[in-house]
């Protein structure tokens, strides 16, 4: 998977949750790995070490890693010895914005196929626009959008106020 990589890691995160859910994990594993990764700094790559470790304790997680990393690795010291002459072609200055246009495109649909995953209820709906909105609509760092919205999920649980804990559309119900 590492080495069809483009975007960053969300570009593949369907591919992985197809490949790891349900041979290595369930779905609910799945999705909160995510969430650590997603809170913590670095890559989102570093999320192949806690599917690995999951899988096979940790030299499942440095073997996820290096089969992650390898790749782009060994592609960035390969393309540097040309690059300095490759960015100022213009044909390949045109793939690269249709290569960046395209993982625009892909990540957007990891958006997507991740939404459809992890809200089930209004209250998954409700955390993530709060989130969401203090992130993107009120810059606030992710660190504290992360906790608002934990909170905000906490206080929405079943076990606390239970509130919007019924199913967000149709299917969810099914």
């Amino acid at each position: 998977i590492g080495s069809i990589i483009f975007g960053g890691g969300q570009v593949v995160l369907p591919m992985l949750q197809d490949e790891v859910v349900p041979g290595w994990m369930t779905d609910d594993q799945f999705l909160q790995g995510l969430g650590l990764a997603q809170s913590m700094p670095g890559p989102l790559f570093n999320f192949s070490s806690y599917l690995g470790a999951v899988y096979q304790g940790v030299p499942g997680a440095l073997v996820a890693w290096a089969g992650l990393f390898s790749p782009g690795i060994i592609l960035i010291f390969a393309i540097v010895p040309f690059w300095a002459r490759l960015r100022h072609v213009a044909w390949f200055k045109a793939v690269l914005k249709g290569v960046n246009a395209t993982a625009i495109g892909l990540v957007g649909a990891a958006c997507v196929i991740l939404w459809e995953a992890a809200v089930s209820t209004a209250a998954d709906a409700m955390v993530f626009c709060l989130a969401g909105t203090l992130a993107v609509v009120f810059s606030i760092q992710a660190p504290l959008a992360i906790l608002a919205g934990g909170i905000f999920g906490a206080i929405l649980h079943e076990d606390a106020a239970s509130l919007g804990q019924v199913p967000y559309c149709e299917n969810a119900a099914a």
